[in-house]
C-alpha cells in the first residue's frame, strides 16, 4: 500500500461529513462533544506474552480518556453510540492512543465504500437533511454496511460510561519481545458491569447527562476498566471493520485502567488532543484495514479545521499570503 494512502480523499471525506451532519466551527467533524478525564493504567503479566510495547510491560503510567457523543452536533442529546479515546503518556515524552466505540463495527470496509455512503447521504440542498432515499438505495446495494446500521439501530444506549463496554473496530498486530505476532481487537470492559437502556430514554435527559453522571460518580469513587484482547483465529477477517468474529474467540485481560477525576486540554498541555488511532509504539502495528489506514489523514484534516492548525498562536501566522 502506498505510504501516503492514509491521506487519500481525507479532505473530501471531512467536507462531506460536515455537509451531512452539520458544520460546527471549533468542533470535531465526528464525536464533536466530548470531555476529558484522567487516571492511571497498569498492564499485567499476560500483556507481555503478546507485546513488547513499552506501556504494556507492567509499570503504572498516566492516561487521559476523552468520552464523547457520536455524531457531529455538539448540542445534540446522547444516543446509542458513544466514544472512548484513551491516551497513554510514555516515560520518554511520547504518547500512544487507543480509540474505541460502544459499537462493535464501523459502517464501511473500504475507502470507496465509505465515500459512496457519504455521497448517498448528501443533502439535496445546503443545510438540508440527509438524503434518506439515497442512503436506503446505498444500503440495499451494500449488505455489509446495512448489517452494521441494523446492529447499531438495535443496540441499547448507555446508562453510564462506567457501565459501557468499548470496542476497537479495527484489528492490530501485537508483537512480543520474541517476535511472535498476534492479531487481536481490543475492548475496555467496565469492572462495574455492563448496563444499557433504550435510546429514547436519553432523549428525555439533559444533553450532558452521561458526563454529569460520570463526574458525580468520580467524586465518590474511581472508575476502573479492564483492557481485554480478543484473539483472532485463522480465517477471521482482520482488515474488514464491518465484520464480526465468532463469539467464542478467546479473550485475555491484559491490564486495568482506573479513572479518578475530570481533566482538560489545558491540564495536558495539548489544546488540540488529536486522538489519531495510528499513533502507535513499537510492539503494536496496524493491519492493512483501509479504514484504519485513512484515519490519520481524516483526523489531521479535522484537527486543523477546528483548531487553525499551525496558524493558531503562530507569530507569523497572520502575515499576508504571497
Amino acid at each position: 500500500m502506498p505510504q501516503n494512502s492514509q491521506y487519500r480523499k481525507a479532505e473530501d471525506i471531512v467536507a462531506k461529513i460536515k455537509r451531512i451532519l452539520g458544520d460546527f466551527p471549533g468542533y470535531r467533524a465526528l464525536h464533536a462533544d466530548g470531555r476529558l478525564y484522567k487516571g492511571t493504567f497498569r498492564a499485567n503479566e499476560a500483556a507481555r506474552r503478546y507485546t513488547r510495547a513499552v506501556h504494556l510491560q507492567g509499570a503504572e503510567m498516566p492516561v487521559t480518556v476523552r468520552f464523547s457523543k457520536g455524531g457531529g452536533d455538539p448540542y445534540a442529546h446522547f444516543g446509542s453510540t458513544v466514544g472512548m479515546a484513551t491516551r497513554f503518556y510514555l516515560d520518554d515524552g511520547r504518547v500512544t492512543n487507543l480509540i474505541m466505540l460502544s459499537q462493535k463495527l464501523f459502517i464501511a470496509n473500504s475507502i470507496d465504500q465509505f465515500v459512496g455512503l457519504l455521497d448517498a447521504g448528501l443533502p439535496a440542498e445546503p443545510g438540508g437533511p440527509p438524503n434518506l432515499a439515497g442512503l436506503k438505495t446505498f444500503l440495499a446495494a451494500n449488505p455489509n454496511s446495512a448489517r452494521v446500521f441494523q446492529m447499531r439501530a438495535e443496540s441499547p444506549a448507555p446508562v453510564s460510561f462506567a457501565h459501557t463496554e468499548f470496542n476497537s473496530v479495527h484489528c492490530f498486530r501485537w508483537i512480543s519481545a520474541e517476535h511472535v505476532e498476534t492479531l487481536a481487537r481490543c475492548h475496555w470492559v467496565p469492572v462495574a458491569g455492563i448496563k444499557g437502556q433504550p435510546p429514547a430514554d436519553l432523549k428525555e435527559e439533559n444533553v450532558d447527562i452521561l458526563y454529569a453522571e460520570l463526574e458525580e460518580r468520580l467524586a465518590r469513587e474511581p472508575v476502573p476498566f479492564d483492557l481485554v484482547l480478543e484473539l483472532a483465529e485463522p480465517g477471521d477477517p482482520v482488515d474488514d471493520a464491518t465484520a464480526l468474529w465468532p463469539e467464542d474467540r478467546r479473550r485475555v485481560v491484559i491490564g486495568r485502567m482506573t479513572l479518578t477525576a475530570p481533566a482538560s486540554e489545558k491540564d495536558t498541555g495539548d489544546p488540540v488532543m488529536n486522538h489519531d488511532p495510528t499513533v502507535l509504539t513499537d510492539g503494536i502495528e496496524p493491519t492493512d484495514d483501509p479504514i484504519l489506514q485513512i484515519r490519520r489523514g481524516v483526523y489531521e484534516v479535522s484537527a486543523a479545521s477546528r483548531s487553525g492548525g499551525w496558524r493558531s498562536g503562530c507569530p507569523f501566522g497572520g502575515e499576508e499570503k504571497r
